[in-house]
C-alpha cells in the first residue's frame, strides 16, 4: 500500500531556518558532465543532502528547483527528480526562473512557505546544464513540422518535403544575449566598467585575488563538506568531486596578457576577469526549527529576511547588488558594518567592482535612495572570503543555493554571527538574503 502524508491537524512554528546544504562540484561546460543531463545532476544533490542528513524522506513535503536554460525533456526537473529518485509521491515540486538568482527565489519561497505553516521541510536549489541547452529551428521549419505530421499519405509528405527551404533546417545557435536591448552580459558588464572607471588592473587583481581565495580554500578541504561527489556517464569510472575551474597557479602576468572578449577594440574584460561556462547543481534545507528539532537535527543558519529588485536594464544591467543589499539591511535596521561577511556572485569583476563603487557614490544613493551621501563601503576582507564565481564557476540556476550553504558554514567557521549574500541577474534584477548563524 502506498504511504502518504497529509497531515492537517499540526503546522510548524513559522520559523525558517537553513539545516544543510550540498552540491556537484562546479565544473567547465563540454567537460566530464557533457553528457549528463538536468535531471541526472540534480537528482544527484538531491541524494547527496539526503544521505548528509539521515532523516525519513518521508518529512520532505516539497522540492523546488532553479533552472534558467529551458529543459525540453524535464521542464519541471524539481518534480522529475522526486519520481525519479523513488522518493514519496506526496512531495510535490515546481521550477522557476528568476534568471541568476534562481535557487535564492526558490529559497525565499521556501522560507514563506514556512512561515506560513503550509509546509515543514522543503529542499530548494537549482541546476544548470549548459552542455545541454535545447537547439531551436527556425519558426519556418517549426511550422513545416507541424504541417508535415497531418499529411495523410507518404506521397504528399514526400511533395512537402521538396518544397520546403533545406536554408529553413539550420539551427538557431543558443544565445545568452538580453531580449530587451541585444547584448550579452559581457557587453553590459564592459559598459558597466567603462562608466564606473573599472580599471582593466584591478578587474584582473579582483580575479587573482578570487582565484588565489578559492585554491586556498580548496587545499583546506573547505569545499569538500559542500560536495557530494558524483560518478559521471555513460562509463561511471570517475567521481568527479573538485571544482576543475579554480587556477590556483594563474599569475596577475597571465590575466593581463588575456585579450578582451566583448570589446575587442577597446574593452577591458577577459575571459579570466568573467565566470566561466560551468555546470552543476546545488540543494539547501529549509525547514521549520521546531520541526528539525523534532528530528534531531541541527542547523546550521537562520534566514532572516531577503528582498528582490530592479533597475534599468539599459543603464548597468548588473547593477542590482548595489541596490539591494542597502535595501535589505535599511529594512533590518543595519548598516554594512553589522555584517561579517559578504558573497557577492561574481559574474564579471568589473560587476562586482562597479556595485561597490557605487555604494560609495554619493549620486549613486541619491538617486536610488533619495540620500545626498554615500551609502558605505564593504570591508575587502569580509568579501567573498573562499573566492567566487570567478574561479568556482557559476551554474546560473545553482548559484543562490551554493553561496547559501558556502556562507553558513563560512559563518560557523569564523566564529561570525551575520552574513549577506547578493547576485546580480539578466533581465536588470538581483536579489540580496540576510543570514544569521544560529
Amino acid at each position: 500500500m502506498t504511504r502518504y502524508k497529509y497531515n492537517f491537524s499540526k503546522k510548524g512554528t513559522g520559523k525558517a531556518v537553513f539545516v544543510d546544504g550540498t552540491r556537484t562540484a562546479f565544473v567547465k561546460s563540454f567537460g566530464v558532465f557533457e553528457d549528463c543531463d538536468a535531471l541526472f545532476l540534480f537528482s544527484r544533490v538531491i541524494d547527496g543532502l539526503l544521505r548528509k542528513q539521515a532523516f525519513d524522506p518521508f518529512e520532505i513535503d516539497e522540492v523546488v528547483a532553479g533552472a534558467v536554460v529551458p529543459q525540453t525533456k524535464n521542464p519541471n526537473v524539481a518534480r522529475d527528480a522526486v519520481l525519479s529518485l523513488g522518493l514519496p509521491s506526496h512531495i510535490h515540486g515546481y521550477t522557476t526562473n528568476r534568471a541568476c538568482t534562481s535557487s535564492m527565489q526558490t529559497i525565499a519561497d521556501a522560507v514563506k512557505t514556512i512561515q506560513y505553516g503550509h509546509n515543514n521541510i522543503i529542499l530548494a536549489g537549482g541546476v544548470e546544464m549548459l552542455s545541454d541547452v535545447p537547439i531551436v529551428y527556425s519558426r519556418s521549419a517549426r511550422k513545416f513540422l507541424v504541417k508535415l505530421s497531418k499529411a495523410r499519405s507518404t506521397a504528399a509528405k514526400l511533395s512537402m518535403i521538396k518544397r520546403f527551404s533545406a536554408k529553413a533546417w539550420l539551427p538557431k545557435p543558443p544565445s545568452l544575449s538580453e531580449p530587451m536591448t541585444g547584448m550579452t552580459m559581457g557587453q553590459h558588464a564592459e559598459i558597466m566598467a567603462k562608466l564606473n572607471n573599472i580599471s582593466r588592473e584591478d578587474q584582473d587583481k579582483f580575479a587573482f585575488d578570487s582565484h588565489q581565495k578559492a585554491a586556498i580554500a580548496r587545499e583546506k578541504g573547505i569545499f569538500t563538506e559542500e560536495i557530494t561527489p558524483d560518478w559521471a556517464p555513460p562509463k561511471f569510472e570517475k567521481a568527479v568531486q573538485e571544482d576543475n575551474l579554480i587556477r590556483g597557479d594563474t599569475t596577475l602576468e597571465k590575466l593581463s596578457n588575456l585579450r578582451p572578449v566583448f570589446d575587442k577594440a577597446y574593452g577591458t574584460i577577459s575571459a579570466g576577469s568573467s565566470s566561466p561556462i560551468t555546470d552543476g547543481a546545488s540543494l539547501a534545507m529549509i525547514a521549520d526549527e521546531q520541526r528539525v528539532k523534532d528530528l534531531g537535527l541541527k542547523a546550521k543558519s537562520r534566514i532572516v529576511d531577503f528582498c528582490f529588485v530592479g533597475c534599468d536594464p539599459k543603464e548597468q544591467l548588473l547593477i542590482g547588488p548595489a541596490i539591494a543589499i542597502p535595501k535589505l539591511l535599511k529594512q533590518n535596521g543595519l548598516t554594512l558594518d553589522d555584517i561579517d561577511r559578504f558573497e557577492v556572485h561574481e559574474a564579471f569583476a568589473a560587476q562586482v567592482l562597479s556595485c561597490l563603487k557605487s555604494m560609495e557614490s554619493a549620486e549613486f544613493n541619491q538617486k536610488y535612495f533619495g540620500e545626498n551621501k554615500a551609502y558605505g563601503t564593504i570591508d575587502r576582507s569580509k568579501l567573498n572570503v573562499n573566492g567566487g564565481a570567478l574561479a568556482i564557476g557559476h551554474p546560473f540556476g545553482a548559484t543562490g543555493a551554493r553561496l547559501l550553504t558556502s556562507l553558513s558554514n563560512e559563518l560557523i567557521r569564523s566564529d561570525s554571527k551575520l552574513g549577506v549574500i547578493a547576485i546580480c541577474a539578466a533581465g536588470g534584477m538581483a536579489g540580496a538574503m540576510l543570514v544569521e548563524r544560529i
